[in-house]
């Protein structure tokens, strides 16, 4: 057990399932961003597949397909950069 109090004061993972261990670990600020997270890897993998998809459309002289997924990507990656936490939150956490 104090090998998981340690991880979790220290990597502060999402609550969800690790309540008990929160309780043992004291005055440890909770972290609730499990939506925020699973929202970024979606958008993430819609990013990757969307520029990697868009390459291989231009390449083959799909220029609207290719178009229309960079589009996405490039959106994609706006949205993730505004998921992201700034360096204030980092420092509050």
């Amino acid at each position: 057990m104090t090998t998981l109090v340690r991880f979790y004061t220290k990597v502060r993972p999402q609550i969800t399932g690790w309540q008990p261990v929160a309780k043992l670990a004291g005055e440890v600020p909770v972290t609730r961003d499990l939506g925020r997270n699973l929202l970024s890897w979606i958008l993430g993998c819609v990013l990757i597949y969307s520029a990697l998809f868009s390459i291989g459309k231009l390449c083959f002289g799909f220029y609207l397909e290719g178009l229309v997924l960079a589009v996405l990507a490039i959106a994609s990656a706006l949205i993730i950069s505004r998921l992201m936490p700034k360096p204030a939150e980092w420092q509050a956490n």
